[in-house]
Order: structure tokens, then sequence, then C-alpha cells
């Protein structure tokens, strides 16, 4: 199943490059854009193109959360169970990150189930609209800087190797499990976090 989405991928980005690249940033993050890096890797995408329309397409999301962000959370509140949980997040968010806007932004493109989340707790007065978008361009432009950029070199390598290991789909094996490991890496960075203390 991994394979085939692996292969899915790059097959929809070859196939549809400017709407896939833009709509990939725009909701699947780095699962679209270091399988496009890697094609990029190869010159079968250009990487200029891939940061970007992925680069538009992140910013663009993460604007329109910032700006229907306290809607959905009203709307959401209506549900006991998600506004429990919600609650909880934001206050530990608030401990946190209360004076560290950016940083809370950064951390949040990097750990998986985060981003969208801490973009709402933003929106909630904490930060105007303008230097939101000054820092979302910042951090964006680090973050995929960073994803973009693993993809590409992961793209240059197995070129090297195909002589070597004779058969392609380890390339999209290798694709698929450089998304998993970007995925789950941050998950050790996100309990250390989560379970720091405030300080007093």
């Amino acid at each position: 199943m991994r394979m085939h989405i692996g292969t899915t991928t790059l097959a929809i980005l070859f196939a549809y490059k400017f709407p896939a690249l833009f709509f990939g940033g725009f909701f699947l993050g780095e699962t679209v854009i270091i399988p496009a890096a890697f094609l990029a890797g190869q010159n079968i995408l250009s990487l200029s193109e891939v940061f970007w329309l992925t680069f538009l397409g992140t910013v663009s999301a993460d604007v329109l959360w910032f700006l229907v962000g306290p809607f959905l959370w009203k709307v959401a509140h209506r549900f006991e169970t998600i506004s429990t949980k919600s609650e909880a997040v934001l206050k530990r968010l608030d401990e946190l990150y209360a004076n560290q806007p950016f940083r809370a932004l950064l951390v949040s493109k990097f750990v998986f189930g985060t981003r969208f989340l801490t973009v709402i707790y933003l929106s909630f007065e904490r930060v105007s609209a303008l230097r939101f978008l000054v820092m979302n361009f910042l951090s964006t432009l680090l973050w995929l800087t960073t994803i973009a950029a693993l993809g590409w070199l992961a793209g240059e390598s197995i070129i090297n190797l195909l002589p070597i290991i004779s058969d392609v789909k380890y390339a999209f094996l290798f694709i698929v499990l450089l998304v998993i490991a970007l995925k789950l890496a941050p998950i050790w960075f996100q309990k250390k976090i989560m379970h720091e203390k405030p300080p007093l």
C-alpha cells in the first residue's frame, strides 16, 4: 500500500505539475513536497517551480486558517469532546509560546498535526494579521527550504545509486521512508516540548 501511495503521488505530480504542486502544498504539506523535490533532484521537475508553487500553496492555507479560525473555533466548540481537547491544547500552547509566536509557528510546521491548531491559536488576537503574514512567510521559508533540500538531495543520491540498485521501485520506497521519517522524527521533539514545564 505504501508503495502504491508513493508511485501515485509521483505520477500525479508528473501529470498535473502546477495544480498538483499548489494544492499539494495547500492540503498535504511534506507528503507532496518531498516527492516533488525528489523529482526535481532527478531533473524531472524544476526545483524553483516546486519550491515557489508549494510555498504559495502552504502560505495560502495558513492565511485561510488564520482568517476563518475564530469562526471554526466557535462551531467546533458546540461539540463537548472537541471543545475539551482543543481547550487543553491551546492552554498548553499559551504556556509554552505566550510571548514567542514565531517559535510557535515554526515548530508547528515541523511537528505533525499541530500546524493548523497553532495558526488558529495565533488568530485569537495574539498577533495582528500583518505580523502573522510576516512570521508565516519567514517560518514557511525556513521549513520549506529544509524539506525541499532533503527531497532534492534524495533525488540526486538515487540517480547515483540507480546503476547499482538497478530497480526504480527502490527509489519510490526511499521516498516513502523519507516522508515517514520526517513525520515520525519530530514526535520526540513534540513530547519534549509538551512535557516541558512553563517558567515560574
